[in-house]
């Protein structure tokens, strides 16, 4: 065990200490699942494991729970862990939030590479919605801005991993366009001009046209408004 606890440590395992982001909790099990599958560990070393990466308020609830999971006599599991694990750090509510979170997911104004991150990062929450490998392609598609996704409706490709790098080379192709025709980069034209005209519903407002500079006046103040002077 020593042995093995060495190995595990040096591939850096997650740890895990009950507070934060609720989102965490699901992260540190799939951490350690992957260093489990490289070392080839049993149930009972892939429990005492994960025990050892718990620290502060996560440790304190294993303590003093770990006896009604495990009475004495009982061969500890991983699943049964993680799955206590889960239901103590990734309440019921949390999963329906992260889910509605999924359900609301558009890529709006992310790259295509943003979202998809976002898309695999909330696509776990909701695993009977992308049972099926046509659905989770399906829905990344439909998700994806109008002029990308109107591009792939056509070619009618099935898998997640085509859709998305048809997607990265469509929005690739627009990028290439806009920077070629600088309608990206060009600055806005001011069409504003030093002395121009103001418009205000029907009225054209001239400026004041001052004469015999000098000269008391009494109606040099005037303006003209539609064509009529006013005092």
């Amino acid at each position: 065990m020593s042995k093995l606890v060495e190995q595990f440590l040096k591939l850096k395992p997650p740890k895990f200490n009950g507070k934060g982001d609720p989102e965490a909790a699901p992260r540190w099990v799939e951490g350690l699942e992957k260093a489990f599958e490289v070392l080839g560990c049993t149930e009972a070393e892939k429990v005492t494991l994960a025990v050892y990466q718990l620290q502060d308020n996560a440790d304190d609830w294993w303590k003093a729970t770990k006896g009604r999971v495990f009475p004495e006599g009982t061969a500890p599991t991983w699943t049964v862990f993680s799955e206590t694990f889960m239901g103590k750090f990734f309440s019921e509510s949390a999963r329906e939030r992260k889910l509605a979170e999924f359900m609301r997911l558009r890529q709006e104004l992310m790259t295509v590479d943003q979202y998809e991150a976002e898309f695999a990062r909330l696509s776990r929450f909701a695993p009977k919605m992308l049972e099926h490998p046509e659905d989770k392609a399906r829905r990344f598609r439909d998700r994806l801005k109008a002029d990308i996704r109107g591009q792939l409706i056509p070619v009618n490709l099935k898998t997640y991993e085509d859709l998305y790098e048809r997607a990265q080379a469509i929005e690739r192709e627009q990028v290439d366009r806009a920077a070629a025709s600088g309608s990206r980069f060009a600055p806005a034209k001011d069409k504003s001009r030093f002395g121009k005209k103001l418009m205000a519903g029907n009225r054209r407002f001239v400026p004041l046209i001052r004469k015999n500079i000098g000269k008391p006046n009494h109606q040099q103040n005037r303006c003209m408004v539609s064509g009529d002077y006013i005092g």
